[in-house]
């Protein structure tokens, strides 16, 4: 039913739910009855699946009584900038009405869209709905290649066919006048087998149609597509896509090219799209949207995981303050700037710890607490690739210079997991050949994580072992993770001056049992990227040798 093409008949119009509708006359009566009319109680309707829901929209898949399945999106319109923008454009139900049965007339597949309402008083628009046919057994272009043609050396013919269809279908899609705006691995949809897949572009309402479309907006998709696809794909196979594209038509792009490769200004044009993603994405628990929420109760402010609910972190927060008045076993620091204390969340236990920032500090970080700065790069971590302790809510007791106290709960790692635990429970005596291989194991492990983090721009200010936690069984399934992260800075290049200084932290932080020889072969495994660095390794090391006798020997606490 999704390659279908949208009657040439005249759209019958209705009103159902307070909404204006409009519809294929073939499916008008089905789609008024089913859905138009109970719009409203649609989530609750049987079969109804919650896809998507987020600031701006909820999508659910519904069915229909004649066994067909539709995806329905249910817009929201509110605040002043809504109010103003749509006064001059048409609603995203509109668009992606209009834009859907264009391109199912110009041959290029996709979700054909059925229906689509709007509500609007005094042309401002309060509400919009859309109603497009499912397209049966999807995956996204990203998924698809993750199951079907991951991993078999026999399959590269394949991947390769795949990625020359993706640049056919974008080329296709230009020469027709559209440019969609969006145009990454997730609005691509493809069904049937690898031999012989079938391309469907989706989510229609950035698409912008125009007689000829610009080099620009062709420059733009593209990056967004080759951004998507970074992941999935090798330098070779992105330079292969880029030639397709303008193998399929008159060359409007060889500044994509140079000299046979994939051009400077592409990549760098790449990597800033991927800079531009992981901010946005960091900043999406700072506001309400599909997995994050703010609420109020009892006069604190909750930021949350949408599946907490704030009223249990706030029994958190009060559980913790009991706790650390009375002593008890679950405290597992207790000083003037912070605590910290273990307690339960339904059937499993998180970690507490509460912050106590000094009235100066309050002024100075009227914007960003310790504890929002914890909880903004917890997630920025984790948006980032870096394996960290979850955050999962963040309390705040007062606003800025009035702020009392602030409280963030993460994940428990377990204490039995700390690194600096686990290397003496396992290298503290005459180790076995196999623990030795083992341990070599897990210091290349460490290294890479400190030189990805490095890399990724990524400062993490107390980078200690016992900040640093073991995930997974120990050989090469065990990998790091990251906690008490209230003192990283994403987004900045770390300087020489601050690499040391990680690698002094760490070092002397670790037990004697990590052998002079073991740090050696950490820092050949940091710099293998570098070549600078170990041709200086012996500069390298006199300075993280002068870093390290600064430091205090570091407090081994034992195992709670």
């Amino acid at each position: 039913m999704s390659g279908a093409a949208p009657s040439r008949e005249e759209a019958v119009a209705f009103r159902a739910s307070r909404l204006d509708w409009r519809a294929e006359a073939s499916d008008a009566a089905l789609v008024r009855a089913e859905i138009a009319e109970r719009l409203e109680a649609l989530e609750s309707a049987p079969g109804a699946q919650v896809l998507k829901r987020n600031r701006v929209r909820t999508v659910l898949r519904v069915p229909l009584s004649d066994g067909r399945r539709v995806i329905v999106k249910r817009y929201r319109a509110s605040g002043l900038a809504p109010l103003f923008k749509y006064q001059v454009r048409r609603s995203r139900a509109r668009t992606e009405w209009d834009v859907g049965r264009a391109l199912a007339c110009a041959g290029i597949a996709t979700s054909v869209p059925l229906a689509y309402a709007e509500r609007r008083r005094a042309n401002a628009l309060r509400d919009a709905a859309l109603v497009t046919r499912e397209i049966d057994d999807a995956l996204h272009l990203n998924a698809y290649i993750e199951r079907h043609l991951r991993g078999d050396a026999a399959r590269d013919a394949l991947r390769a066919s795949l990625h020359a269809e993706v640049a056919r279908l974008a080329r296709t899609l230009h020469d027709a006048g559209f440019a969609h705006g969006d145009f990454h691995g997730g609005n691509l949809l493809i069904t049937g087998p690898p031999e012989r897949p079938r391309l469907h572009v989706i989510d229609l309402h950035s698409v912008a149609r125009r007689r000829r479309i610009s080099r620009r907006a062709r420059w733009r998709d593209l990056v967004k597509l080759l951004h998507s696809l970074r992941n999935d794909t090798t330098a070779e196979e992105r330079l292969e896509l880029v030639r397709s594209y303008a193998s399929a038509g008159p060359d409007v792009l060889a500044i994509a090219l140079d000299a046979g490769t994939l051009s400077p200004r592409l990549e760098r044009a790449i990597a800033r799209v991927e800079r531009v993603r992981v901010r946005s994405r960091t900043a999406r628990c700072l506001v309400r949207s599909t997995a994050f929420d703010i609420s109020s109760v009892r006069g604190v402010r909750v930021h949350h995981r949408r599946v907490i609910d704030a009223a249990e972190v706030v029994a958190l927060v009060d559980a913790h303050r009991r706790d650390v008045s009375a002593g008890a076993k679950s405290v597992l620091k207790s000083g003037r700037r912070s605590s910290l204390s273990r307690q339960r969340l339904g059937d499993r236990t998180v970690v507490v710890k509460q912050y106590r920032d000094l009235w100066w500090e309050r002024v100075r970080n009227l914007v960003r607490p310790r504890a929002l700065s914890a909880w903004v790069a917890g997630h920025g971590l984790r948006v980032r690739g870096f394996d960290a302790a979850e955050p999962l809510a963040l309390a705040l007791c007062g606003r800025g210079i009035a702020m009392s106290d602030a409280f963030l709960v993460m994940e428990d790692l377990g204490a039995a997991r700390r690194a600096d635990h686990v290397a003496l429970a396992r290298y503290g005596g005459k180790p076995a050949p196999s623990r030795r291989a083992e341990k070599r194991a897990l210091v290349a492990s460490a290294a890479e994580l400190v030189r990805r983090l490095h890399v990724a721009g990524v400062y993490h200010a107390d980078l200690k072992a016992v900040n640093l936690f073991l995930r997974g069984e120990l050989g090469d399934d065990a990998r790091f993770v990251l906690a008490d992260y209230d003192r990283v800075r994403l987004d900045r290049e770390v300087s020489r001056r601050r690499r040391i200084k990680n690698l002094a932290q760490l070092s002397a932080s670790v037990p004697v049992c990590i052998s002079l020889p073991d740090r050696l072969r950490f820092f050949r495994a940091y710099a293998a990227d570098d070549p600078s660095a170990l041709r200086a390794w012996k500069d390298w090391a006199r300075r993280i040798i002068e870093a390290c006798s600064k430091k205090i020997v570091v407090e081994m606490r034992p195992i709670e």
